[in-house]
């Protein structure tokens, strides 16, 4: 007894140091990263979804906490988390990253506990070693995106189930389910899972329902008490989005888009391009949701609920495939193939430009004429390992069915890095038991199994090595633009010209490129050359209202109202609810001393956007020339509130303040116009 109990101490000792030493390795390399990271112009310049992120984790953080007028276009917890820590640790660009950095380390401690379950202790440890240092987790652990959460609970979600199913009862099995529930909140691609999920625990759960006896089928307990936790999880958001938006949307209302994404004309299987360039260039919004709701809502010629869009999206999606099943077959093939290719396929950003930024990214991840490291090594060793451990062992078949549904899931929808590394984990375990396999058929001397073992594995590395299908195709204009854009949240003007100039040089047809170029050379007064721009624009893309707003907009600072005028409506004909160009048309009737007019247009404005800060401000204006001062104080407030560092509207409620003789206020006024210039100049 004293030895069995001696062996159980040494077992935890070993244990506790192996966990300690993987933890320890991660965290260090993840720290590592976020140093060098710090160089990069993204670290404080977010981009598309990380962007999206961090503001709505910002609004949420500053008191919004139910993102009141938003009917969320994804899944909310990520976003949740985020703001919890901005909450507590502030809305700074470093700490939130550290801490998903210690839970992207503990991620590596999960897959030893993983792999120890399903193998055996040295699969565990070799599989946690290479996740500590695999450079796609390192690379997504410091983004702003839900990959590092959405790994924590799907892994600790499989490891609850395998615990479960071993010693089952009612409250852990609910306790699965609420697991799940929360992984499907922070991302909606384990949906899939759902029903392998419950077809394994109905095929492995052989001691069901205990305390149940008096039920005839205990296997339906599991599953129910599964079934009844997460629609509990899910329904508190879907009545939030309900009350919010009179919508139903149970997780995302970008479900549609996605689909039609990756099942169209001109889809090629890995890229997620919006459906038109119609975007919101007002401030920030998801671009692919914009103009997806923009180009439904023209098309219906209606307006449309979240759900409305979600679902026209969806027929369109299906009809693509119904009536064009040859290119649709061609589409599959390319996602199948793309799915296990070594290539890390880029979406928001690639991991491959961000090496330039990081020695230690430039070690472990790379892609070259014969090789794409890391996945290109894990991926064979994994598809071997699948091979040869393809047994009816629940928990070999519980990753064998977790690995499917992200397979099928991709194959409908497109297949890109940040969507594969859900299987990476996995993957790396499988690979680790590859290793060990071979290593013990070396030892035992099977040399004929071990031979064409390793055959099987060369064939299966020169294939997901390979570059077909333009699988490595690289979009360096994109990443110029990208990078581009964070110069331009930076203030950093002309690094921000380069480019965009650069990337219009790589690709002449970015005219999102083109368009931002237009929009610089117009904020540093040079309208001519931003004219010809949004004009160069408008060639390619008749149908972009921000282009000819932005040409009204160069026409009215030279004073050629009538002609800018033309140009606004021409954009309100695109797009009859852009606000942005209703205030710029107010703005040149104030200017033709036409108030009337200018009332008229942004109170349109302002039934259409309540938030938007230059609505207000404008109005203000006018109301004051009205003489209608209670109603201009009261709106240069508002404006104010919406975009506390709204630098005009300070200026302008200076000027009304000292105008009505308060020159107290109006001083208090000028002395926030000159904190906020002062902020300006140190940025």
């Amino acid at each position: 007894m004293n030895l069995m109990n001696k062996n159980n101490s040494n077992e935890k000792v070993k244990n506790f140091l192996w966990i300690s030493a993987i933890f320890l390795l991660a965290l260090f390399l993840r720290l590592v990263y976020l140093y060098q990271f710090r160089q990069n112009p993204f670290f404080e310049s977010p981009v598309i979804d990380a962007l999206s992120h961090y503001l709505f984790a910002k609004r949420i953080s500053a008191g919004d906490w139910l993102l009141r007028g938003v009917v969320a276009p994804r899944v909310p917890l990520y976003v949740y988390f985020l703001a919890v820590l901005f909450k507590i640790l502030g809305s700074g660009f470093m700490a939130a990253r550290v801490v998903q950095a210690v839970l992207g380390a503990f991620n590596c401690v999960l897959v030893y506990f993983l792999g120890k379950k399903v193998f055996s202790r040295n699969v565990g440890i070799i599989a946690a070693f290479i996740c500590s240092i695999y450079g796609v987790f390192i690379y997504f652990d410091a983004q702003f995106l839900n990959v590092t959460l959405a790994l924590f609970f799907n892994i600790g979600m499989l490891l609850a189930l395998l615990h479960t199913v071993d010693n089952p009862n009612i409250f852990k099995w609910l306790g699965c389910g609420t697991l799940f529930g929360i992984a499907l909140q922070v991302s909606a691609n384990v949906i899939l899972f759902f029903p392998l999920m419950l077809f394994w625990i109905y095929l492995y759960d052989k001691k069901a329902s205990v305390g149940f006896k008096a039920v005839k089928n205990k296997r339906l307990i599991p599953l129910l008490s599964i079934v009844i936790a997460v629609v509990l999880m899910l329904m508190p958001f879907a009545i939030r989005n309900y009350l919010q938006g009179e919508d139903f949307v149970l997780l995302s209302s970008t479900g549609g888009i996605n689909l039609y994404i990756g099942n169209n004309p001109y889809a090629d299987g890995k890229t997620a391009a919006p459906p038109s360039r119609d975007y919101s260039y007002r401030g920030w919004k998801d671009n692919v949701w914009v103009s997806s709701i923009k180009t439904a809502e023209r098309i219906e010629g209606r307006k449309m609920k979240p759900s409305e869009v979600s679902d026209f999206w969806t027929f369109k999606a299906l009809r693509f495939v119904v009536e064009n099943p040859g290119k649709w077959f061609n589409l599959l093939t390319r996602k199948f193939y793309y799915f296990f290719n070594a290539y890390e396929i880029p979406e928001n950003q690639s991991i491959y430009f961000f090496r330039m930024w990081s020695s230690l990214l430039r070690i472990l991840v790379f892609s070259g004429k014969f090789i794409s490291f890391p996945f290109g090594i894990i991926c064979p060793l994994a598809l071997l390992g699948i091979a040869v451990s393809f047994k009816k062992e629940k928990e070999v078949m519980l990753l064998d069915f977790f690995i499917l549904s992200q397979f099928l899931l991709m194959i409908i929808f497109f297949v890109v890095s940040r969507y594969r590394v859900a299987v990476v984990p996995y993957f790396i375990i499988f690979a680790s038991f590859a290793l060990i396999w071979l290593i013990n058929k070396f030892k035992q001397r099977e040399y004929k199994t071990l031979t064409l073992s390793l055959i099987l594995l060369f064939v299966m590395f020169a294939f997901v090595n390979t570059r077909f299908f333009d699988a490595a195709a690289d979009n360096k204009s994109r990443w110029l633009f990208n990078l581009g854009t964070a110069f331009r949240y930076k203030g950093q003007t002309q690094k921000a010209l380069k480019s965009f100039i650069m990337a219009q040089q790589v690709d002449p047809n970015n005219l999102d490129a083109v368009y931002n170029l237009g929009v610089l050379y117009l904020e540093a007064g040079q309208y001519e050359k931003a004219i010809a721009k949004f004009e160069e624009t408008i060639i390619s893309d008749p149908d972009d209202s921000a282009a000819y707003s932005n040409i009204g907009f160069s026409l009215a600072r030279q004073n050629k109202l009538d002609e800018a005028l033309a140009y606004y409506e021409k954009a309100l004909a695109i797009d009859p609810e852009d606000a942005g160009t209703m205030v710029n048309i107010g703005a040149a009737y104030i200017q033709k001393l036409q108030f009337i007019k200018a009332l008229k247009v942004l109170q349109q404005a302002k039934i259409i956007s309540r938030d938007f800060a230059p609505v207000h401000n404008h109005l203000g204006v006018v109301y004051e020339k009205l003489e209608r001062y209670k109603h201009s104080e009261a709106e240069y407030r508002m404006a104010i509130k919406l975009d506390p560092e709204y630098l005009e509207c300070y200026y302008n409620l200076a000027g009304f303040y000292e105008r009505r003789g308060e020159s107290e206020k109006s001083k208090a006024m000028r002395s926030k116009v000159m904190e906020i210039l002062s902020k300006i100049d140190k940025h």
